[in-house]
């Protein structure tokens, strides 16, 4: 911008200058040339009476000596006309050689009546001359016309040396001009150059920088005006930035995915719940339409619905991107709220229910399985006991078959619902106590209390323990209660004369313990939902057994309850292996 006002400055300058000289010199060439015409009036009136003075003693040839004379003193030429434009003398141009001159514009001016008045080039002496012709009425010749001519030669002189001063002049003046422009340029920039520097650092993040000018002028009242811009610009940001990042705050402690999309269905917000969720980035997701982040039909058509009709709503869905999930989305208009007719978009906020879900599903099919499970033996119970009521049987031995019969189906009840009150207990942590379990000293009991079983049907009981396990914390029932039900399952499902293995040992900071049996083994398709409740591989052996179908899940929830880990590997025909990882702490 200074480089544009300093050569604004310079061609002003430069015109003022140049304008300023040719006035003056067309004022002076003016000025001359009146003089010049006055000097000449002067002389040929004065030439006129010297001529009429003469009288008739005058002839032609003193006419011509005397105007050849009287032009070397006035440095002028003389030219003397009769009334028929005859040149009757002339003080400088050949008589033999010079022509008419009646129809010389001077010489017309005259016969008119006036003082002719021309500048114009002459043929005879080759230069620009000023001519001025004057009417007399002189008898002697019949002269009628004066003319005195001079040369301008002196003038194109003196307009050379105007030109060079003139020159001279525009080169001082535009040095010096430019000069004080500069400085001036320069010192009125000066601010403008700061509110510039000031401005970008500003826009660089630096609400802090001011400028500093105290000028009374316009510059000074636009820095005043930049400043207090400046600040109102400092404090709109300080409180969006506030604003900003409590709403992020906000949004990061919302546990709940929440994605808002605008009138076109394309996201326009997405919180770190939703990103984990979708496995997805907010700077990928936002711009997208939500079906590329959430796949699932019934959404879309929702979304358009409560467009269509303004009206909130919450709806179910099941996505399967990038898991299988059941989502329960809750969706809301959004206005502004200058104008709350004028809707901009959607929020949504998802909640994630599949594990409701599934616990929903797993309580109910456990009600149904519990009602299964207990009705069999009741209804088992009751009739043998219609019967036996009813005296329908006189045998003694039948009657006893019967009680018996009456005696194991309660008995199996009596598990059934021990089991059911276990499983109930361990999954309420209000109950999970935390003692000192002595590993190894646990273990061994465990074995005692376990080893008449397997002595009846003739297994062997191989243990292989260190012995100075370390110490872990939980409920010692139900760590011996875990260890029950594992050695009880490998017992029962190892046929007479096998072999039941128990390892204890340290790994790392756990724990291990690995309870291995030599019999039927489980499919490997089996697996997966071995630890489900009532859940039996061969339903008819574990009834005929006495399984109640909770033991390994009441095994499962202890091995949570102490923050440990269970695994199961089985090969069918050769045995199954349970492995328990316990951390010491």
């Amino acid at each position: 911008m200074q480089k544009k006002i300093l050569a604004a400055f310079f061609i002003i300058i430069l015109l003022g200058i140049l304008l300023s000289g040719f006035l003056n010199l067309t004022l002076i060439r003016t000025n001359y040339v009146d003089e010049l015409e006055n000097r000449l009036i002067s002389n040929g009136l004065l030439l006129e009476k010297v001529i009429m003075d003469k009288g008739d003693s005058l002839t032609i040839n003193d006419l011509q000596k005397m105007i050849i004379d009287y032009g070397k003193r006035i440095n002028a030429r003389i030219t003397i006309i009769d009334e028929k434009g005859e040149v009757l003398a002339d003080s400088v141009a050949d008589m033999r050689t010079i022509e008419n001159h009646y129809n010389r514009p001077e010489v017309l001016a005259v016969y008119q009546g006036e003082i002719g008045k021309s500048v114009r080039y002459s043929t005879t002496i080759n230069e620009e001359m000023l001519y001025i012709a004057l009417p007399v009425n002189i008898d002697i010749f019949q002269i009628k016309v004066i003319r005195l001519a001079i040369t301008l030669q002196q003038i194109n002189v003196i307009n050379s040396k105007l030109y060079y001063y003139i020159g001279i002049s525009v080169l001082f003046g535009l040095f010096a001009s430019l000069i004080l422009a500069y400085r001036f340029i320069k010192r009125l920039m000066k601010p403008i150059y700061e509110m510039t520097d000031v401005s970008r650092k500003i826009a660089e993040g630096d609400f802090n920088r001011r400028v500093d000018v105290t000028s009374d002028d316009e510059i000074g009242l636009l820095a005043n005006n930049f400043n207090n811009m400046a600040d109102i610009l400092k404090t709109t940001i300080d409180k969006l930035s506030d604003n900003n990042t409590k709403f992020k705050a906000l949004l990061i402690s919302i546990i709940n995915p929440i994605i808002a999309v605008d009138n076109t269905h394309r996201i326009i917000l997405i919180n770190p719940a939703a990103e984990r969720l979708f496995e997805v980035k907010a700077e990928e997701a936002i711009g997208k339409h939500i079906l590329e982040v959430i796949r699932n039909n019934a959404l879309e058509e929702r979304i358009k619905d409560l467009f269509e009709n303004h009206q909130n709503t919450q709806l179910e869905i099941a996505i399967y991107e990038p898991k299988e999930r059941i989502l329960k989305i809750y969706t809301n208009l959004i206005r502004l709220e200058d104008d709350p007719t004028r809707v901009i978009g959607i929020v949504t906020l998802l909640e994630d229910v599949t594990e409701i879900r599934k616990l929903e599903k797993m309580r109910s099919d456990f009600v149904a399985n519990v009602s299964h499970e207990l009705k069999t033996p009741l209804t088992s119970i009751s009739g043998f006991v219609e019967t036996l009521k009813s005296d329908a049987i006189d045998d003694e031995e039948t009657k006893m078959r019967f009680l018996d019969i009456i005696d194991i189906e309660t008995e199996r009840l009596s598990r059934l619902i021990d089991d059911i009150l276990s499983l109930s207990e361990i999954e309420s942590t209000t109950n999970n106590i935390r003692q000192e379990i002595y590993t190894t000293e646990a273990i061994n009991e465990v074995i005692e209390i376990i080893k008449p079983i397997a002595n009846d049907k003739e297994i062997v009981i191989n243990t292989e323990i260190e012995g100075s396990l370390p110490q872990i914390y939980g409920n010692r029932d139900w760590f011996k209660q875990m260890l029950i039900n594992l050695l009880d399952n490998a017992i029962k499902y190892t046929p007479q004369g096998g072999k039941v293995y128990i390892n204890a040992y340290k790994k790392y900071k756990n724990v291990v313990i690995v309870v291995r049996d030599t019999g039927l083994g489980i499919p490997k398709n089996e697996l997966p939902r071995l630890f489900e409740r009532f859940y039996r591989v061969d339903k008819a052996r574990s009834k005929k057994l006495g399984g109640t179908g909770l033991g390994l899940a009441i095994v499962k929830h202890i091995v949570i309850a102490f923050n440990g880990r269970i695994k199961v590997n089985s090969e069918v025909g050769k045995g199954t292996e349970f492995t328990v990882i316990i951390p010491i702490k």
